[in-house]
């Protein structure tokens, strides 16, 4: 199974920072075979094996922040992801990567169901912080629209 799966990420604070964009430089550096074996899925790991990461876009509101989450991630595996930077960036990403695999969703709680939505209807799959979303009505949109889509909305724990 030879794939690079694309990821872009948008938010690049607390937790899209620290922790998305520290995992998706492991998983390039890496790949998957010694995560799945940290959680006891070793058994998968040699038909993985193949299968790399790309992270080609990083997005936040300002472009100082976008430049200092590329500049990291440049520094722990030298692949210079682009930074993109403004209100919607996320639109941005899509139009530009229209391969994309998976969107992240890092951002602010209230700021989740835009770019998850722009996602879906480009067709990519997404994984997004907790909570997905705030309302009812906004999960009824992301559920129907994935369902519409046969795409992964993934909420990370």
């Amino acid at each position: 199974m030879d794939k690079t799966i694309k990821i872009a990420l948008i938010g690049a604070g607390m937790f899209g920072g620290d922790v998305h964009l520290r995992a998706y430089a492991d998983l390039q550096r890496f790949g998957i075979s010694g995560q799945l074996a940290r959680v006891g899925l070793d058994r998968w790991s040699r038909e993985f094996a193949s299968v790399k990461f790309e992270l080609v876009a990083v997005a936040t509101r300002t472009a100082k922040s976008a430049q200092r989450a590329q500049a990291s991630f440049k520094q722990w595996t030298g692949h210079e992801p682009k930074a993109c930077h403004g209100d919607a960036p996320w639109n941005d990403i899509l139009r530009q990567f229209a391969d994309l695999d998976v969107l992240a969703v890092a951002t602010p709680d209230h700021l989740h169901t835009a770019p998850i939505l722009a996602a879906l209807d480009q067709g990519v799959h997404v994984i997004t912080e907790k909570p997905m979303c705030l309302s009812i009505h906004e999960a009824d949109q992301i559920i129907e629209r994935a369902q519409a889509k046969n795409r992964v909305v993934a909420v990370d724990m």
